[in-house]
């Protein structure tokens, strides 16, 4: 069984990390030199990363890049970008709307020095970079170092550590677009049985579509555990899989796990009872500090583990111990 992160952990852990990275770069005499040359002067003295650079000029972002920071950028290389733009049906850079450009290369830009270390000693986790998501929030980015460096289960790291003086680069071979909520559940393994239950229902629900475009969104989902399906699983003998539950069932118990609107866990409101897309309502109390959710079917307790995992169409909080059950009697 694999294992998530504590609410109060997620993400600290990765701010320790850059602070950790930021000093170990500079201080003592067996660490890494830091240049003079900024991460603008660096692309642009790389013959492999003159799209990249094109691009930051494009979208008004060289300037910024030249600036103190520290920064960590995702470096995508020239092929990535031509194939980027082939598969999204542009012709060159200058037919991709300055503003959609900008939020790609934000998507790749993360505040902080972060080597590849700390990556790797955490394995699977999620950084913050600068592109906007809904209602002034900055949209995550997913890594899987456990072989290589990978973000949201498609860009590879090719070339890592590259130090500049105002921050350090990651050649990357894929360009990475702002990510949907259906970005992260296909990524992070961690949501593998609530990717599969989303599969199974596809029939019976527009739920996984629209949690891959983002029609319709923003939306609020709670994901499950795996832990949480193993034990719905355990209440029904003729249940071994997600996918033995019948479509329609379990079309309106992913339902019940989505809200509409961006809400992020600064925005609960302890108490007040909120509307699923399923149609029942489910309550969300503060416990000692700590959030739970009282379902449709009025089961208790379903702590709120992690939150605030962004994507461009909504966000992510994922519950343990329990899958949300709608009120079966209506």
């Amino acid at each position: 069984m694999k294992k998530f992160l504590g609410v109060k952990s997620f993400l600290i852990l990765i701010i320790v990390g850059l602070v950790i990275t930021s000093c170990n770069i500079d201080d003592g005499t067996d660490t890494i030199p830091i240049p003079e040359t900024d991460i603008v002067e660096i692309a642009a003295a790389n013959a492999d990363l003159s799209s990249l650079v094109a691009a930051l000029q494009r979208a008004d972002l060289d300037n910024t890049l030249k600036g103190a920071g520290p920064f960590t950028v995702l470096a995508p290389t020239n092929t990535a970008f031509s194939s980027f733009l082939s598969a999204n049906g542009f012709a060159n850079l200058e037919a991709v709307p300055a503003e959609v450009l900008e939020q790609i290369l934000l998507n790749h830009v993360v505040t902080g020095r972060v080597d590849s270390a700390p990556l790797i000693n955490l394995q699977r986790n999620y950084l913050q970079t600068l592109a906007d998501g809904p209602n002034g929030s900055k949209l995550s980015l997913y890594f899987d170092a456990v072989n290589g460096v990978e973000f949201n289960g498609l860009s590879s790291v090719i070339e890592t550590d590259v130090v500049a003086e105002n921050g350090i680069i990651h050649i990357v071979d894929q360009v990475i677009a702002p990510p949907t909520i259906d970005t992260f559940i296909s990524s992070d393994e961690n949501f593998e049985v609530f990717a599969t239950a989303l599969d199974a229902a596809a029939v019976a629900s527009d739920l996984p579509e629209n949690l891959k475009e983002g029609a319709g969104g923003p939306y609020t989902v709670f994901v499950p555990s795996e832990q949480a399906f193993d034990n719905l699983l355990a209440t029904n003998g003729d249940w071994d899989f997600v996918s033995d539950i019948e479509e329609n069932l379990l079309a309106a118990v992913l339902e019940h796990h989505v809200l509409n609107g961006n809400i992020r866990s600064t925005d609960i409101v302890a108490g007040n009872m909120v509307a699923t897309l399923e149609g029942d309502q489910i309550t969300i109390s503060s416990r000692d500090g700590n959030l739970e959710i009282t379902d449709g079917s009025g089961n208790e307790g379903t702590p709120i583990e992690i939150v605030d995992i962004q994507a461009a169409n909504g966000v992510i909080h994922v519950i343990s111990n329990n899958v949300l059950l709608p009120d079966t009697t209506n």
